[in-house]
């Protein structure tokens, strides 16, 4: 018996997404023991102590089911944000939201229009959904929104995009942005995924509050990244409360664990935790531009936590150098991007290691 003739949707078509490799598995497999992962986009500095110290705390009370709801956390990001609790969402890392939404609205009579390069999660949802995907080209890296807008028709259910994006890592301007979703018709639902958000460098916008003249538009975010808590999964996205309403509907009960929970509103309170990891991203960021520029490499201008690099050969044997040498990357061959890496940023240390084995690489392998 074929099962995966019983499946629904496109799920038969789909390859199982492939995280980075862990710390331990290079170990093993490479008998390492100083490894350095700059991979999947986490923070090296790690976790606010205060959210260290609130897990632990709240730790001693997991024989209890968490707070279904989340109040506290609900309650502590409409005061730190000024979001109305029933406009909010909290899922098991953003990316379980994202899958919330397509399950919610996506289905094999509409359509749905992402940017070329787009997190592979959104095509597989809508695959799996089956519905029609439109993928529309991107302008050297950046999201092309003039495009977008042209993709869309009367049978277009979700436009999805992140911004700062992923893999690229290009973001585009508030003002284009706002622009873009004022455009789109109030019966199309406009995603925006906001994982990076804290490490933009424009002046600070805050998307979600423009939720009150754009009811169609969602925007996501996640306290893996910048606030570090990446191994706990929790995100939350702000919705009109109708919208926020229909996912919650769907979620799964207790979706979001207690320690999860506690940590993140500890992490939320933590201010200058959370200051200096995005100092720190940000400086070291230039450090990449600066060393790429210096080696006659092109970086793809990144407005996240991770660059991506363009070594103008095939990046599959950098990357295996890298690795032999107890450093992780990310390769994105699986985006077509053949001659580039994905490098999370590091702290000094790390990135210090990186640019010294890539310095040893490139001038024992010259470009022909």
């Amino acid at each position: 018996m074929d099962y995966s003739k019983l499946v629904n949707g496109g799920l038969a078509r789909l390859k199982p997404y492939q995280a980075g490799k862990p710390i331990e598995e290079v170990q093993r497999e490479l008998g390492l023991s100083d490894v350095i992962k700059l991979a999947s986009n986490e923070n090296p500095l790690g976790m606010s102590p205060k959210a260290i110290a609130a897990a632990q705390q709240a730790v001693v009370n997991c024989h209890y089911y968490p707070d279904a709801n989340g109040y506290y956390l609900k309650q502590a990001l409409s005061d730190k944000f000024g979001y109305d609790p029933a406009c909010l969402t909290l899922g098991d890392g953003s990316n379980e939201l994202i899958n919330l939404i397509f399950q919610c609205f996506a289905n094999p009579q509409v359509n749905v229009v992402l940017p070329e390069l787009s997190f592979i999660v959104y095509p597989m949802e809508a695959t799996v959904a089956a519905a029609e995907i439109r993928t529309i080209p991107l302008k050297d890296y950046f999201i092309d929104t003039k495009a977008l807008l042209e993709a869309i028709d009367d049978k277009t259910r979700l436009v999805v995009l992140a911004n700062p994006s992923n893999p690229a890592g290009t973001a585009l301007d508030y003002d284009t942005l706002k622009d873009f979703v004022s455009k789109v018709p109030e019966s199309t639902l406009v995603v925006i995924d906001e994982a990076y958000n804290e490490y933009q460098t424009t002046a600070y916008v805050d998307t979600a509050k423009w939720i009150e003249e754009f009811p169609n538009l969602l925007v996501c975010r996640t306290f893996s990244k910048a606030y570090g808590l990446a191994g706990f999964r929790i995100g939350y996205m702000v919705s009109n409360a109708q919208i926020a309403a229909l996912i919650n509907t769907l979620r799964a009960p207790f979706n979001v664990n207690a320690v999860a929970q506690a940590a993140a509103i500890a992490a939320l309170n933590d201010s200058e935790h959370l200051h200096k990891v995005v100092q720190v991203n940000n400086a070291e960021r230039e450090r990449y531009a600066a060393y790429c520029k210096q080696q006659g490499l092109k970086m793809i201008p990144s407005s996240a936590n991770f660059v991506a690099v363009d070594f103008a050969r095939d990046a599959q044997p950098i990357y295996q150098y890298l690795l032999e040498h107890g450093v992780i990357v990310r390769p994105v061959k699986g985006y077509g991007l053949d001659t580039i890496l994905r490098i999370s940023i590091g702290t000094p240390e790390q990135n210090d290691k990186l640019f010294a084995l890539l310095t040893q690489y490139l001038q024992e392998n010259p470009l022909k």
